[in-house]
Parts: structure tokens; sequence; C-alpha cells
């Protein structure tokens, strides 16, 4: 990254080391007002928290956190498309927001939330291209929240890791700065499939469906050695009974990371 865009990333990682925590919290389009985040006041405690280096968001939600105070200091990143699971084509994300929306509301960053699952690669690609070069003029970063599913149904180790690393190199080429993806099946696979790609974009794991506390501790240790920057952990936050327990443990993680 250069100029604007290294700018605005800077607010969205911690600028000394490149790492981050970011937050999303764009549940509510997809799935209705889910538990842990009824209203976006109950998110505010645990945005707030020092370790939170970022939240994404779509825009209703971001204007009424930034509103609240809990974002100051914080990257703030505006989520630009979505569907609501109640539609006949949910993996189908449709742009929902603009550049001059992200600005107006001095986001950092735009994220673009995509399922590769082949009916829609088509249409995912060229939807993060045309953002990417909206954002381009801007120095805009973008985030690819990004998911893959092989269209024959195998779900073996194997056959995901080797279509996930297609899905990241293909962001990467259409000109997106950092992507998310879910975590592999076992630990042990992260350095497989961050090999070569890593150097490139900047990868975060996404915590998933609620796990233990030390589950998302594991998966932050086992990314940072491997090359990622971080998590990109909703549920596992503003669903945790205790979420400034975690987020304490994560921050001493990173720390941990950048000394060693």
């Amino acid at each position: 990254m250069v100029g604007a865009k290294r700018n605005r990333w800077s607010r969205v990682v911690h600028h000394q080391t490149g790492q981050g925590l970011i937050i999303p919290v764009d549940h509510g389009l997809t799935s209705g007002p889910i538990s842990g985040m009824e209203s976006s006041d109950s998110l505010v405690r645990c945005l707030s928290h020092p370790a939170v280096s970022a939240v994404v968001a779509h825009k209703g939600m971001l204007e009424r956190l930034a509103l609240s105070g809990c974002l100051l200091g914080k990257g703030m990143i505006l989520q630009m498309n979505g569907m609501m699971s109640l539609a006949t084509q949910p993996n189908r994300k449709e742009l929902l927001a603009t550049v001059d929306t992200a600005l107006r509301l001095g986001a950092d960053a735009l994220s673009v939330d995509l399922v590769f699952d082949s009916v829609n690669d088509a249409h995912n690609l060229a939807l993060l291209g045309s953002v990417v070069d909206q954002a381009a003029p801007y120095g805009l970063p973008v985030l690819v929240m990004a998911k893959y599913f092989h269209a024959g149904g195998n779900t073996s180790s194997e056959v995901t890791i080797a279509g996930m690393r297609r899905v990241i190199r293909a962001a990467w080429e259409l000109g997106a700065d950092a992507v998310k993806i879910p975590r592999p099946d076992t630990i042990a696979d992260i350095p497989v499939l961050l090999k070569g790609l890593s150097s490139d974009i900047d990868v975060f794991f996404a915590g998933g469906a609620r796990s233990t506390d030390e589950e998302t501790l594991e998966l932050l240790s086992a990314g940072l050695a491997a090359g990622a920057k971080g998590l990109c952990v909703g549920r596992n936050v503003f669903q945790n009974p205790h979420p400034e327990h975690l987020l304490g443990a994560l921050s001493a993680r990173y720390a941990q990371h950048a000394v060693a």
C-alpha cells in the first residue's frame, strides 16, 4: 500500500505491527437481531475495548456506532454489500452502498462479502473489481470477506484449502488489500493455506460460530505464526458472556507474538 491508502489502513490495524483485531457487526442485515446485537447499544461496551482495532458494519449501524463514541480511535470499515438469509439466493450479495457513503461516514476502508459457490463467482468477481476501481481514487483499502464451497459438495480438507487459495489469489489479483477467510478444519493446515499468499495480501481469520476462548486464542497464535495479520471475529466477541476477558487475552497474545 502507498500514500493515502497506507494512512487509512494504519487506522484499521496497529501501524507498528500491521496486525489487528477487527470486529464485524454486519450480521443484522443477514440474520436479524441475533443474540448479542439486539440493538446498537448492546454492542457499545465490547467495541469500546482497546484491543479492538477496527469495526465492520453496514451504513446504518456504522453511523449509529460512530455517534455513540465507541469507535473513537478505531478503524471504520463500511460493509458495501449483503443479502438477507430469507432471500431465494442468500449467497448472491448485492451492492448496497457507495464510496460516497463511505466518505460521508468517515470510513477508513471498504468491505465486500463474497461467497464463491460456482453459481455466483462471475457476479462476485465483477462486484469486487468494480468496488476496487471505485475505491482507488480515494485511497480506500478494500477487505474481502471470502467463503468457498466446492460445486460438487466435496468438503475434504484438501479440496477446501485449494479452493480458498484460489479465492485469496483472485482477490489479490483484482486489487483487494486484505481478506478474511474461515478457519480450516485443522489448525495445522493454516501454514499450507497461507503459503506464498500472506506476503501479497493481509489475511485475517474469521472466528465463525461460537467457540471457546481457548480455541479463539489458538487460532490467533497459529495464524500469526503463519503470516496472518490477526482475527476478524464477531460472534465470539459480542455473544461472549465475558467479552472483556477474551479481548484482554487476545491483546496479550498479540503482544507476545510481537515480542517474539
